[in-house]
Parts: C-alpha cells; structure tokens; sequence
C-alpha cells in the first residue's frame, strides 16, 4: 500500500519584546507553532511527515512528543541540496552568491538588492523541494504562481544564455500543474495540539484512513485520477463513521495541484529532477497555517519564542509581548510577516515601557 507523506516545513511567526535592562526592542522569528499543523495534514491523508536531514530542527527530533516522532520520517536529502547547487550554479556565480557549507544558506554581497536577495533564496528553496518531492513521492508546499514569477523576474535580469535556459524550463515544469478538488475530513479548529497528536496516531493504524492516504498519492498520475477521485467518494462515509472524527468534525473541499500529464520538458538539465515518474503533488497549508497561529495565540507556547532548532531565542531578558489580533503570517514563499499594525505596536509597546518603568521603581523602593 502506498501512503501519502507531506515536507516538513518550519511556520515562523513574527515576534516582538523589549528588553527588561534597557527597553531595546526586539524582532525574532518564533518556531513554536508546528504541532498544530497537524489538523490540516489530515486533510490531505498524510501518514507520514518528510524531514530533511539537513534540516535545523533535527537538533532537537528526540524532544518531540513520541506519538509525533514516530510519524517523522528523516531522510539524506545530500543529492537533492547537490542537483539544486549544480542547476542554479551559474545564477549564483552571475549574481555574487556564495553558499555555505555547513547549512547551506546562501551568502550575498552588500551591494545586492533585497529584491534580488528574496527571489534567488526563494528560487533555491523551490527547486530543492521539487528535487526532495519528486525523489521521495511526497507533497510539497510551492505556490507555482510565485515560483514562477520568481523565475521569470530573475530570467529577465540575468545577461547568461545558460541561466535563462534553466529558469524556463523550471517555469515550464510548474505550469504542467492542475487543480484537483476532493471532500477531506476536517477536526474540529479548537482541538488541543495533544489531542490532535493522539487523533492523528489513532488515523494512521485505521484502515479506511490508509485507504484515503492512499488514494491521494494516487492523484498524482495522470492515469490514476479518476479512479483515485472515485474511491475517495467511498471512503468519506467510512472515515465519517469512526468514533473518534464523528464528533464536530466537518468536511470541507480541499484543492491540490498535480501534474496535468503533459509531457515533460526535453531538457538534460530538468532530468536530473524528473526522470519519467509522475511530478509531486503541491498543496497550499495557508489556510490551516492561519487557524494554527489562531489556537497557538491562545496557549502557553507564545511566553517564551523558539528559534528553529528548538532552542529558545535568547537567553536574556526580554519581555515578550503577546501576539497582536492584527498580527499575519503568509506562506513559505514570502520572507516578509506582520507584526501588527502601527497603531497596536504603539499601544502595546507604551504599555510595556510603563509597565517595565513601575518595576524598576517597586526593586528601588
């Protein structure tokens, strides 16, 4: 039986504190959100989570929650982070961009321009998880309408014929995507983080939900889609009717994008992606990335910001301030995130100074 899987990816929120000594804001990113990520994983009957081996969060793998753990899967990803280094070699020997050896970040010159800097890191991101979806059949998370402009906008500024080539033929292989629409089971939104880890362990042993697992994976070929779409209709009333998703559980139209079956670009270089398989399923975790960040708003997780390794995101004392309502988080295709709007963080901030000024006065007295 076959089992549909789905990349890891880190969900960074914004986060802003004010340090007790001195009141200096700060700006972090905090990575302690993910476990609620689970509810929308299985909608698209994931059985399996993918980590990159290179990953930072692998550091910390043996402090997840067991029943969490044992649903990971780490797996070498050297090849793929290789045919990402050797496709867009040129693009960075055009542009002045090292990479680092030990995480593979890329470091740019002073002088590049920030719109330069966010397209070829996004470009970078892309291609190695097309690399890691297709050489492990799993679903990645790409948006091809930014990808593609990615593409397009640094082909237009690239002066190497080689460069061009590669960029186009990256945008073609995104355009050969369809949309694909399916009914998935949804747990209810306010579901504790634990009690979703123990739902989706229970999932995984259930044989109608392997069965709906594995129906997705078989969306992904051109030839399989009809049936797959077919069974997937059975399956709703039998996942429906077991006592641990009948209670507050809804169904919802979920979308997917898969290879149309057009053939594939003739290219040596796009080969060493695709090698005549069917291309990997892409799905956009936007949706549960907002009412994830909605419950953790909620819980005791947002007191103290982890960096993506698990680890706090400094040892100093800061007063961190508690996430704004008007505060956003977007896809992994975007660096930028909202800390909130101006005339929050002003209010919040002026709260926190009078607050942090009583508390110099009581240790004085």
């Amino acid at each position: 039986m076959y089992k549909t899987e789905i990349l890891y990816e880190p969900l960074p929120i914004g986060r802003i504190g004010v340090r007790r000594d001195n009141e200096e804001v700060v700006i972090a990113k905090d990575f302690s959100c993910f476990a609620h990520m689970l509810e929308e994983y299985i909608c698209f009957g994931v059985v399996g989570i993918v980590m990159p081996k290179s990953a930072p969060e692998i550091t910390t793998f043996e402090q997840m929650p067991s029943l969490l753990r044992k649903q990971i899967r780490v797996v070498d990803d050297e090849n793929e982070i290789e045919t990402m280094k050797r496709l867009l070699f040129n693009l960075r020997k055009e542009f002045s961009v090292k990479i680092s050896e030990n995480d593979q970040h890329l470091i740019f010159s002073k002088d590049t321009p920030s719109e330069i800097v966010q397209r070829i890191d996004k470009v970078h991101a892309d291609v190695k998880k097309i690399a890691i979806g297709f050489n492990k059949h799993i679903q990645i998370e790409i948006n091809p309408e930014k990808s593609i402009g990615n593409f397009r906008y640094l082909r237009e500024k690239s002066c190497d014929a080689q460069v061009r080539v590669i960029l186009a033929q990256l945008e073609s292989l995104l355009r050969l995507y369809g949309d694909v629409v399916f009914n998935a089971p949804c747990p209810p939104k306010e579901t504790p983080p634990r009690e979703l880890i123990t739902v989706f362990d229970r999932l995984i042993n259930d044989q109608s939900y392997l069965e709906y697992s594995e129906s997705i994976f078989y969306l992904s070929a051109p030839e399989n889609r009809n049936k797959a779409l077919l069974k997937l209709r059975e399956f709703e009333c039998d996942i429906r009717s077991k006592n641990f998703v009948s209670t507050g559980w809804n169904y919802l139209a979920k979308l997917i994008k898969v290879w149309s079956g057009v053939p594939l670009p003739n290219s040596s270089e796009i080969a060493s992606i695709v090698q005549g398989q069917s291309l990997p399923a892409l799905v956009n975790l936007q949706e549960a990335r907002l009412n994830a960040i909605e419950i953790w708003k909620k819980s005791t997780l947002t007191k103290q910001p982890l960096r993506r390794d698990g680890q706090p995101v400094t040892d100093g004392e800061i007063r961190w301030i508690p996430p704004l309502d008007s505060m956003e988080v977007y896809s992994p295709s975007d660096n930028a995130f909202s800390l909130g709007k101006a005339g929050d963080l002003v209010e919040v901030l002026r709260k926190v100074a009078d607050e942090l000024d009583d508390e110099t006065k009581d240790d004085r007295a």
